[in-house]
């Protein structure tokens, strides 16, 4: 298969798998990177792709002064591709087969806010008006669920139960559905936009399903969240990143700093291999001494 027909089929697949739009578009250009190569050394077939054209390519992206991170997502769509070809019977050797996309030791450890920063940011909107009062509930929740980003902008109504205190994600990272709970801050602040707040946006667009909405009843924006979550930090006085994926990193990092079981916070925010989860331990040490004398049961 010549290499423009791959690239095109390859994200029809990723598209009909339901991975997120903005994974779709951060394969497309990595693996174009990829591609570039291949024309660059005359090679315009995949079946011409060997072990060793994929080795020198890696050893290529591994002497570039990037991130660990950035080197491992230039071979991540190069690796999912030929393992989408051999799957669908198009190749019969997979030439990407034992090449790894990065030294996980060597992948840096992402920073997270602490216990008292994340209290700071959750404090700055002004609950006296109402699009701030949405802003709580959006960060209260990125904060108890550690939902991505583009899973709450996408939850609906109909996602929320109240009662149980819980989310229902149905579109989740490579189509995965789960269901994740919302603590009691969480819980409060959602009650509070869903019977006060957001009733008054949506009389604009009444059809409109999606929980969280602008003041013209259209639904929030992925953008439009993180321009607000970078003013909060700002008016906090903290010097962090505070993305919505950082809500996502907090959440996971505190809970096991009080000893939640890594297989708990792997199910939590839908990580397919637990090795994904792992970078967690490494942001702050966990106090194993702690941890075992408040959940070893007494003999």
């Amino acid at each position: 298969m010549d290499i423009d027909t791959a690239k095109i089929r390859f994200k029809n697949y990723l598209e009909s798998s339901g991975y997120a739009a903005s994974t779709i578009e951060c394969y497309s250009v990595y693996l174009g990177y990829f591609l570039d190569y291949l024309r660059k050394i005359e090679v315009m077939d995949l079946k011409q792709v060997t072990h060793e054209t994929i080795r020198s390519y890696q050893l290529l992206v591994m002497d570039m002064d990037i991130a660990e991170e950035t080197k491992g997502m230039r071979l991540r769509p190069v690796k999912r591709l030929f393992g989408w070809l051999l799957d669908t019977h198009r190749l019969l050797l997979d030439p990407t087969e034992n090449i790894r996309e990065t030294n996980r030791q060597n992948r840096t450890v992402p920073e997270v806010l602490t216990v008292a920063e994340m209290r700071l940011l959750l404090e700055q909107p002004n609950l006296s008006l109402r699009m701030q009062i949405r802003d709580r509930a959006i960060m209260e929740t990125l904060y108890s669920s550690g939902i991505r980003l583009n899973e709450l902008v996408q939850l609906t109504v109909h996602d929320v139960d109240l009662k149980d205190k819980v989310l229902h994600i149905r579109k989740g990272k490579g189509n995965r559905q789960r269901v994740v709970p919302l603590g009691s801050n969480a819980a409060t602040y959602l009650k509070e936009y869903l019977e006060k707040i957001r009733p008054r946006y949506a009389r604009k667009n009444k059809q409109q399903r999606r929980l969280f909405l602008t003041d013209q009843g259209r639904p929030v924006t992925g953008n439009s969240i993180r321009t607000s979550l970078f003013h909060y930090k700002k008016a906090a006085g903290i010097t962090k990143t505070a993305s919505p994926h950082s809500f996502r990193r907090s959440c996971a990092t505190h809970l096991l700093q009080q000893g939640a079981d890594i297989r708990y916070v792997q199910k939590l925010l839908g990580h397919r291999h637990i090795r994904t989860t792992q970078i967690y331990t490494r942001v702050y040490p966990i106090d194993l001494k702690e941890t075992h004398t408040r959940t070893h049961p007494p003999c």
